[in-house]
Parts: structure tokens; sequence; C-alpha cells
């Protein structure tokens, strides 16, 4: 149920002078609530609705502080994709950390088909591609998600998705832009990858690559691939393949989109297709409209491969630089201070809004 947002005058004075106003409380976590609010734009000009993350960071582990959220913050201040939820501004008051971003109407992936059923193949494809698309533009910046769930995927008014919550996302390379691995346990448990279950280092690209599977599968049945409930029991259940479609759709599916969900949910991390071989499988060109880019995913992917190439540089100089000096790198630490550095970089622009965020492909 939707709850009144209760707040100092104070804050709402402060967030007023930005142009925001929360009004409800649409979701609720140990340490971080979401709210419906509006952006009001000049005088006169109207308002339209918004969706703030508000962080509590006294309610939140030291852990979470001091490394999930200053990932988080630093990945939202990077990326800009029409697939993925677009944020607006940042602001910090006290302890608490306001992420102002898109409204999602029609709320998240697993919301919608509890009130609608499974995903249709032919538009389970559409959004398929659309995620995918996320997730390379992601994963070409060297950022691995590793949270993905339909909880994650939200639907907006044109029936786009929009990928959210990068609390769990990471940075995959190091200053001198080497791989490495993860041995974080992030995600929802059956979401994730039998490596990740097993406790072994990691390689997060391929993890996203099985969660992805997941995603399909769920889209698809409206239904798990694997319900095991306790840690042993699911891994072995990965391990040995046991999943199935469920009998009301194994027959109408097509062979293309079985071979890949099959290939996604390979036990053997190394044998998983990559996102690209995802966006450009059998299944998504089953349906001529979505062979080809438009224009604002060519921009968008054409970017991530400029940023790409370019920290692929800095890495090569940072490795220079080290071999000339005997001095012992050390990585700095982020301080949580640095988002006044991002809100500068995430100025509300509307006329962007309305040219990424509503694509009309269904």
């Amino acid at each position: 149920m939707l709850n009144k947002f209760r707040q100092s005058s104070s804050e709402a004075e402060l967030l007023s002078e930005q142009g925001y106003k929360l009004t409800k409380k649409v979701g609720e976590g140990s340490y971080a609530h979401v709210y419906l609010g509006e952006f009001m734009r000049e005088p006169g000009g109207g308002s339209f609705q918004i969706a703030c993350k508000v962080i509590n960071t006294q309610k939140a582990p030291d852990r979470y502080n001091r490394k999930f959220l200053p990932r988080e913050l630093e990945i939202l201040g990077k990326i800009k994709h029409p697939y993925i939820i677009h944020v607006y501004s940042i602001f910090q008051r006290k302890d608490s950390y306001f992420i102002f971003m898109r409204y999602a109407e029609h709320g998240d992936l697993f919301q919608y088909m509890k009130l609608n059923g499974a995903i249709k193949e032919n538009h389970a494809r559409i959004w398929t591609r659309q995620i995918a698309l996320a997730v390379q533009y992601l994963h070409t910046l060297e950022i691995a998600h590793r949270d993905l769930k339909c909880e994650n995927i939200l639907i907006t008014s044109h029936m786009n998705c929009k990928l959210t919550d990068f609390g769990f996302a990471r940075i995959v390379t190091d200053d001198f832009g080497n791989h490495v691995t993860s041995q974080t346990f992030c995600g929802s448990k059956q979401y994730v990858a039998p490596e990740i279950l097993r406790g072994e280092r990691y390689n997060p690209k391929a993890a996203d690559m099985w969660s992805l599977g997941v995603v399909i599968f769920v889209m698809l049945n409206k239904a798990l691939p694997f319900e095991e409930n306790d840690k042993h029991s699911l891994q072995n259940a990965q391990v040995q393949r046991k999943w199935k479609f469920r009998s009301r759709v194994v027959d109408v599916l097509s062979g293309e989109v079985k071979d890949l969900v099959t290939e996604l949910l390979d036990p053997e991390p190394g044998k998983r297709p990559e996102v690209g071989n995802v966006v450009n499988s059998a299944w998504i060109n089953m349906d001529s409209k979505l062979r080809r880019l438009v224009a604002v995913e060519v921009k968008a992917l054409h970017s991530a491969l400029e940023e790409a190439k370019s920290a692929g540089n800095k890495g090569q100089q940072n490795m220079e630089n080290r071999r000339r000096t005997s001095t012992t790198f050390k990585k700095q630490s982020k301080d949580l201070v640095f988002w006044k550095e991002m809100t500068a970089k995430l100025e509300l622009d509307v006329s962007l809004l309305n040219r990424l965020d509503d694509i009309a492909l269904s």
C-alpha cells in the first residue's frame, strides 16, 4: 500500500528549492526507501512524476557505506542508456542520500507478471533485447551489474524495460586495465550462478549472463527454473541442469529461445555466451525489426566504446608509470562527499528524457 511521506519542513524546503517534492512511499528496505514524487519545472511550466531512492547511511552497515554505496554513486555518474533508468540528480543531506530518477509507470517486471501472467514470446524477445543492450553497454564500460533479476527491471508507460538498482554493481578492471574477479555473494539466491553459490572467485560478467538466462526463463514461464530453497540443493540442481520449461509453454516456444536459455544456464561460466551474442542471437533475429540498432542505441554503444578505449589507454599509461617507479601503488579510497561532482554531471534534461526514455519498439 502506498504511504504518505512524512518529512521535516526543513528537508521539504531544501528539496523544493531544487524543484523536487516527495509525496508517497512505494518501496521499503532495511536502510533505503523509494518514494514517488514530482519535479516542478520553472514557474508555469508544470510538473512530472519522478521516483526517489533515499538511503539512510546511519541504518546501513558500515561495509555498505564504505564499499557499495560509493561504487553505486560512481557508476550512476558514468552511465546513460535508453534501457537503464535515468538518474536526474543526487543530493546529500546529513546522513541521507537522495537519488532522483525516472518513474516507471508499470512497476517492476515481477509485479507486472503477477498482474498479467507470463510474457508472450514475441514480447519477451523485445524486452530481452532491451535488457541485453543495457548489459552490453555496461559490460563494454567494464561494469558488471551483479543483481540482474525481474525486480530490478522496470516497465515504463511505453512498455519498455529499464534496468535499475546498481547497489551491487562494480567496475571489473583495476587501475591498470586488468580484469579482476569477484568473491562477494551478490544478488538473489534464485538468480545467482552456481560458481557464486560455491563461494568461488568468479567472473562477474559471466555471472550476469547466467542471471539473464534466469530472467528470460521467468518471463516465459512465470516461474523460476530452480525453486530449491537450501543452498546445497539449489547448487546441485544448477550443476545437474535440473530445470525444464513448464508444460503450458514448452510446446509453443520456439527452438531458438530454448537453445538460448540452455546456453545461458550452462553451469560452466566459460561456456556461456557473451552478451553481444545474445543481442545478435538467432532468437532475437527472428524479428526483422530487432536486427538493427536504432539511433539512440547506436549512440549509447558508441559512447561506451569510446569510454572503454579511453579507459584502456589510461590503464596502459598507469602500467607504464608503475614500471618507471618503485613506489608501491595503493588504490585511493573514495570518500562519500564526491556526490557533489557527480550531481553536476546529472543535470535534469527534459528533452533528453523525451528522446531516450520512451522509445516505442513494440
